[in-house]
């Protein structure tokens, strides 16, 4: 049988430094684009919170809660939770890909959202 050492004994030879550091002056930040992008507000008010949501859900028990679970956190966040798409400033659509009926479903309400302007998440 071959004699392993210590793990510990290993780690402290080693030291705690790597073995390969590069200098600051080699390290360059990231440069950022500062243009940013502006959208136009498409809500009547831009103030978070003060949109309606609709909330649609095709698929399993999973699905369903967890379209509960998002209409509750936006629900505390001030959003109102609708049932009216017609009306709705965003419709958050949650389905299930893996049965065909949910996915078609799901298809279909693309369609009609974007035939009424309706932004989707």
């Amino acid at each position: 049988m071959a004699c392993v050492d210590d793990i510990e004994d290993i780690a402290n030879s080693v030291g705690d430094t790597p073995p390969r550091r590069l200098p600051r002056k080699r390290v360059v930040p990231k440069k950022f684009s500062t243009q940013l992008k502006h959208e136009a507000p498409v809500a009547e008010s831009v103030i978070p919170g003060t949109q309606s949501i609709f909330v649609k859900t095709w698929g399993c028990s999973h699905n369903n809660s967890d379209s509960e679970y998002m209409a509750g956190l936006l629900a505390t966040y001030g959003y109102k939770i609708t049932d009216d798409a017609i009306s709705a400033d965003l419709w958050l659509l949650n389905s299930c890909t893996v049965k065909t009926p949910s996915e078609d479903g799901l298809r279909n309400s693309i369609s009609s959202a974007h035939k009424l302007g309706r932004r989707l998440s």
